[in-house]
């Protein structure tokens, strides 16, 4: 499974120690979380087990094994125990609470559009493994007032507790899946637990299109790859000469238009040698090229 990254590569015969922690999903595209999984399991990746969540019990599956000490996501709070190994009684009842899931995610779509808000769009709903409470996910808006409605509502059509979740763009995407235009299935799909900052100078730091389509990805957010190689570019930049200086090449005299950082190379502009020549772009190895002193940058 390659869903996260963290010591997943040759586990599959490695076993839990007595400091054993391991990584386990809900969803095949869902969020990583760590617990504490007693020596006398012997758990492998890829092993379903019943843990203790804070909803209540829930099946999920190994995705991860390690040591407290290299755990890099357990923090300072204490972890939650793996109760047990997932029986076969444990993953049909799974099985049937997905299809009452479904039900129920039918059911939600049915208040939303009798309360009318149109802002708020069912995406799933997930039991507990007693099924004592739902747990829905929602995007869009929705308000203090009408969030309580409609909590009591379904709680009083699905007969359980129902704690009502309104997620963003991202995790949807993330619970949804799907390929970005690279080809490769969604970062946040495949191994991002959690969503790190992006702006729109990490994309101008890089020199990319600021077209909507080259900067955005399915969930209509920036992309989370910007903020891959944004250091490498800023680290790069630290030895080229700012834009709009002035030049001394191997080809006269001009002026840094643009750079490329993984190449190390400036692009610069040429004066044309006549009033009818259109002026040149020239690529230059950034140790090939001199700036010019006592010249003011635009």
């Amino acid at each position: 499974m390659e869903t996260i990254k963290v010591e997943t590569e040759g586990l599959a015969e490695q076993r839990a120690t007595s400091e054993g922690v391991v990584a386990v999903q809900f969803q095949p595209v869902g969020k990583a979380y760590h617990f504490v999984a007693a020596p006398e399991l012997v758990l492998a990746v890829d092993d379903w087990v019943v843990v203790e969540t804070a909803y209540g019990l829930q099946v999920g599956q190994v995705v991860a094994i390690m040591t407290s000490l290299t755990c890099k996501g357990c923090g300072d709070e204490a972890l939650r125990p793996v109760l047990r190994r997932a029986s076969g009684l444990d993953m049909a009842r799974r099985q049937h609470l997905q299809e009452r899931g479904e039900r129920a995610a039918a059911m939600t779509a049915e208040e939303i559009k009798a309360m009318e808000l149109r802002e708020l769009k069912v995406v799933e709903v997930e039991f507990t493994l007693d099924g004592e409470k739902a747990i829905v996910f929602c995007t869009g808006t929705l308000s203090g007032n009408d969030q309580n409605t409609l909590r009591r509502r379904l709680a009083q059509r699905l007969r359980c507790h129902v704690d009502l979740r309104v997620i963003g763009p991202r995790d949807h995407a993330k619970m949804l899946g799907g390929y970005g235009v690279c080809g490769e299935p969604l970062c946040c799909a495949r191994f991002l637990d959690d969503f790190h900052t992006v702006s729109i100078r990490m994309a101008k730091d890089q020199s990319i299109s600021m077209a909507p389509t080259d900067i955005t990805g399915m969930c209509g957010r920036l992309r989370c790859c910007l903020a891959y190689e944004h250091q490498v570019y800023l680290d790069s930049a630290k030895d080229f000469p700012k834009r709009k200086s002035r030049v001394r090449t191997a080809e006269g005299i001009g002026r840094v238009v643009d750079w490329d950082a993984l190449k190390a190379e400036l692009i610069v502009e040429i004066p044309p040698d006549g009033p009818r020549r259109e002026r040149k772009h020239y690529r230059f190895p950034v140790a090939d090229v001199e700036v010019l002193s006592g010249e003011e940058t635009e």
